[in-house]
């Protein structure tokens, strides 16, 4: 017995004693390299089953605290997991294999994450990492050229959003915007609402399947953004700074002193009567005293010198990240400068994000991604068309150096500065976005989770102007002021649950979701004129003798249900289903909901046992997809009948009464419903010769119909016109996206590696509104809005330029040497109005982009063309004529430099001076242009270096963009879609040099 106690007590004591040896703690170091025997950085180490972990420094050497009997996970991308359990030995040399099955991308998709090599719909990646090496303020500049299908027009001006077509345009007058999602959260902003430095990934969803799920909304395709996390290991603080500036790369050109007085000379010589002798002197051209005058004293100017400001560019962003227990978080701060190449034209955007995330246990996880962003566009630029008009003799400052308004005596051109300098704008627009969110992971059925999303947006923005009292110079202003206050709260809730189950060679994973939505806006302006005073500027606008105030508001509301599954068998065929039902206010009391289905297949043929040992062959993949999407871009309340309201007065004396009518131009439409398009899209996606090839060959077919479209009607209803679905669009096209590593020798530190992407999309209108009123059997183009069956929606419609008359030719009455000559297409001896036809398509036929990027040692150098070619848009500055209302060749105006026909210089191409354009024709150049977009120049010092700072990475860079164009566009950049006066903004050329630290 007294032995049995002894045995028992011993073990007990014995227990115990092991118990505290292995409770403590100890420094586990050690070393981890690839399978080259070189070290890996960046690698995680986590305790099985803890929070607690850490990274590999640059030398692979890492250092943890743990207890015996605990296991090290070590995982890297692209390496198989290594688990080590923690015993006697305290130092471990750890070696991480390849995995190629972990090599496979992961993208995210909508509502989820997913292996890209099972990805059944069109997705593409966007390489994200170049952004932030280079001066993109906007996200969307990162798409540029970039994405196969998805078309940015960048307008160049600082702080400004521009405009993106993913796969053309899908509509003839409802929105054509693509869907943003941040976070898995509906974006209400602008894309340049996001930092870029905040990305951690981006995707953009192309055809029905991949877009099905956010139905309604995705009609326009969808991008997808997530932004950054916390990882494991101590806080990790980075700051990413660059400055630069940007100069003239290509202006319109204006004539000089020397051309501009010849222009005048021909201008009188052209117009000159029969037997009459034309004013060629100069004291007689330049009929104005000013012009005169500046030219006696040799003064010129250049006007596009004359509004030049400095543009200098700046960014500023700070980041931390990290990883403490249970709690990962990410905070950055961003401060951009832009400044214009043109006085007045500016933009300051101030960006904060914070995305925490918390295991709260095993099996519920809460977080907040939020961000609050405020732009600030204050100011009024100089004018353009002002600057467009400015004679090189104009006289733009008086005696003492003030600001003349006007240049010239006959006070056509205003100074292009003046209202820029006098005037006072503010613009601030103010973008608070949140997605808060938690997921249970149900510990009774594995496999089983749901998550919760709650995301609202609120957005406030004000626009004030004030136009202070001025007398002086000819100008009598006695003063306006205005204030425009705007807000809007979007809000969205989704419950979304989820189920994913795999046994022996089947997998399904299985979505279900359920959300509601809204949206509200409010606008509110006031106005006042003719003050006594102007001290307190727009604050006090009860002063003023003249007032006025506007306001508007409108909602919309939806909801939405969506079920999603996914299958896949022997890990190579796959099968992708969704439904989605939608419900949006702004559609008729009939037709308040649509359904949108869509189904895709995969097959992965490499696979197969016949293609299994072709070892050139890493994937072979074949998909096929078809669905429906809807559109909902329309104005709240354009189904219902809207009225307007205005005050009457009753004769003298009567007192002022409010009266309400019908709006004319809107007829009720119970029955306007979902513009709905349907996509077909077949694709192949290929790796070959061991991952140095990877591309993708896409062809998709689209049909929109029920287009939402306001159709006129007789106005003996009693309305001009009737929101209703009409018609039926189409785009086809096909996409080629190809990477390859075309160099890699490891040994000489050298890889060389490109990217080409190739798009074309097709864009036809098959059907308008069915009818036939002149009985020929084929359906009627629409004409006033430039609408032809079976032509693109953006048509250069005009008659076709057949040169110009020259002496001796035939010419007909009315007409000259000089003037244009069009084809008589119909051949019925005449020219009229059924000459004009479809001469050219205002949207690129094709667009190519090829990037290449070097890597030697610790330098790294990469450069991006972009080209887009087959497109054509009228430049009617062209027209020297007065229908265009852009030139005035007799007077003290300037013009474009684009020659013109005199009986010495008889071109073939351009009118003289006199021709009246009495066809009322256009003028078209094609927007064909070749552009070397993007280069970056970076080098990333040594590790040992770095150390040696007690910092984790240091990375200098000089960037530049839009550094050479060719094309034969006249006007400012072909993509930006300017062609008039009022916007003729240069093209710009930025260079950058930025730092790249963290720490």
């Amino acid at each position: 017995m007294k032995k049995t106690i002894v045995k028992a007590i011993l073990g007990i004591s014995f227990f115990f004693i092991n118990l505290f040896v292995h409770a403590q703690s100890k420094q586990v170091e050690g070393t981890v390299k690839d399978e080259n025997n070189l070290p890996l950085p960046g690698v995680n180490i986590r305790i099985k089953g803890t929070n607690a972990g850490t990274q590999s420094d640059f030398d692979g050497n890492f250092s943890i605290e743990a207890k015996d009997g605990q296991i090290l996970i070590f995982s890297f991308v692209g390496t198989k997991t290594i688990e080590k359990l923690v015993g006697e030995n305290q130092n471990y040399d750890v070696v991480m294999a390849s995995d190629q099955a972990s090599l496979e991308e992961v993208v995210i998709v909508g509502y989820g994450k997913k292996n890209k090599r099972n990805i059944t719909g069109s997705v593409s990646s966007v390489e994200t990492e170049q952004i932030e090496s280079q001066p993109n303020t906007n996200v969307a500049q990162a798409l540029r050229g970039r994405v196969a299908g998805v078309q940015f027009n960048d307008n160049g001006r600082p702080g400004q959003g521009g405009s993106i077509l993913i796969r053309g345009q899908a509509s003839l007058t409802a929105g054509n915007d693509p869907l943003i999602i941040v976070d898995g959260a509906f974006f209400y902003g602008e894309l340049a609402d996001i930092n870029p430095n905040d990305i951690e990934s981006m995707q953009v969803l192309k055809d029905a399947s991949a877009t099905a799920i956010y139905g309604s909304r995705a009609s326009n395709g969808v991008i997808l953004i997530s932004t950054k996390t916390g990882v494991q290991g101590k806080p990790t603080i980075r700051l990413n700074v660059y400055s630069g500036i940007s100069d003239y790369y290509d202006k319109v050109p204006l004539y000089g002193p020397e051309a501009y007085l010849q222009r005048r000379r021909d201008f009188n010589i052209q117009n000159a009567n029969e037997g009459e002798t034309p004013i060629t002197d100069v004291e007689r051209i330049l009929d104005t005293e000013t012009e005169l005058e500046q030219y006696n004293a040799g003064k010129t100017i250049d006007p596009w010198e004359f509004i030049a400001q400095d543009a200098i560019q700046q960014s500023y962003n700070l980041s931390i990240s990290g990883r403490m227990d249970n709690i990962s978080y990410y905070l950055s701060g961003n401060l951009v400068k832009e400044e214009g190449l043109i006085y007045g034209d500016q933009s300051e955007r101030i960006s904060m994000r914070m995305n925490l995330e918390n295991n709260i246990t095993d099996w519920l996880k809460i977080g907040l991604n939020s961000s609050y962003t405020q732009r600030d566009l204050s100011g009024i630029p100089a004018s353009l068309s002002s600057t467009y008009w400015l004679s090189p003799y104009a006289k733009v400052y008086d005696d003492n150096g003030d600001l003349l308004p006007y240049p010239t005596n006959d006070q056509l051109v205003t100074n292009p500065l003046f209202d820029a300098s006098q005037r006072k704008n503010e613009e601030v627009s103010n973008n608070l976005f949140a997605n808060i969110f938690a997921e249970i992971n149900f510990p009774f059925l594995d496999g089983l989770s749901y998550s919760f999303n709650y995301n609202p947006n609120i957005q406030w923005d004000r626009d004030y102007t004030f136009i202070p009292i001025y007398i002086k110079n000819g100008i009598n202003n006695t003063g306006a002021a205005g204030k425009t206050n705007e807000n809007e709260f979007n809000w969205q809730i989704e419950h979304i649950l989820k189920y994913a189950k795999n046994w022996g060679d089947h997998a399904l994973d299985l979505t279900l979701l359920y959300g509601n939505n809204s949206s509200f806006y409010e606008t509110t302006t006031a106005e006042s004129s003719n003050f006594f005073t102007d001290v307190n500027g727009w604050n006090n606008l009860n002063i003023g003798e003249v007032q006025n105030s506007y306001s508007y508001a409108e909602g919309r509301t939806g909801t939405s249900e969506m079920g999603r599954l996914n299958y896949q068998y022997l890990d190579r065929y796959l099968v992708t289903l969704t439904m989605r039902r939608d419900g949006s206010s702004v559609f008729g009391t009939n037709n308040k909901y649509g359904i949108f289905p869509s189904m895709a297949l995969g097959w992965i043929a490499s696979e197969e046992n016949f293609l299994n040992n072709v070892n050139e062959i890493d994937l072979l993949k074949f998909r096929l997809s078809f669905g429906q999407v809807g559109n909902q871009s329309i104005d709240p309340y354009s189904s219902l009948d809207r009225s307007a309201f205005d005050q009457y007065v009753f004769g003298d004396g009567s007192q002022t009464y409010t009266g309400s009518f019908p709006l004319s131009g809107n007829m009720p439409n119970p029955n306007l419903k979902w513009e709905t398009s349907t996509s077909f899209n077949i694709a192949v996606d290929f790796t070959i010769l061991d991952r140095r090839i990877d591309g993708t060959v896409e062809y998709y077919d689209t049909k929109t119909i029920d287009l939402l479209t306001a159709r006129s009607i007789p106005v003996i209803n009693g309305f001009s016109s009737v929101l209703t679905n009409i018609g039926e669009l189409n785009n086809k096209g096909l996409e080629v996206s190809l990477s390859t590593i075309n160099i890699d020798y490891p040994k000489s530190q050298f890889r060389w590696s490109s990217s080409i992407i190739f798009s074309t999309n097709k864009n036809k209108i098959v059907r308008l509104y069915g009818n036939d009123n002149n009985r020929d059997g084929i359906e009627d183009d629409d004409v006033s809005n430039r609408w032809f069956i079976g032509q693109p929606i953006n048509s250069n419609f005009d008659y076709i330029f057949d040169g110009i008359y020259q002496e001796g030719d035939d010419i007909p009455e009315g007409y000259m040497p000089g003037w244009v000559k069009v084809k008589d297409i119909n051949n019925d001896g005449s020219i009229t109005p059924e000459d004009r036809t479809i001469i050219s398509q205002g949207q690129p036929k094709y667009r190519l982009g090829l990037g290449n990027n070097f890597e030697y040692k610790n330098f790294s150098f990469s450069f991006f063309v972009n080209s887009a070619q087959g497109w054509e848009a009228p430049l009617n500055i062209l027209d020297p004529s007065g229908y265009s209302g852009n030139s005035f060749p007799g007077r003290s105006v300037n013009m474009i430099d684009a020659g013109y026909w005199t009986p010495e210089n008889q071109s073939n191409t351009r009118p003289s001076l006199n021709w009246t354009n009495p066809l009322g024709m256009s003028f078209y150049q094609s927007k064909d242009f070749i552009r070397l977009q993007d280069a970056t120049l970076a080098y990333k010092f040594d590790s040992d270096f770095v150390n040696s700072l007690n910092m984790k990475n240091l990375k200098i860079y000089v960037s530049g963009r839009n550094l050479l164009i060719f094309t034969d566009w006249m006007g400012p950049d072909p993509e930006s879609g300017y062609n008039n006066i009022n916007n003729l903004y240069p093209s710009a050329r930025t260079i950058v040099a930025g730092l790249d630290l963290s720490f």
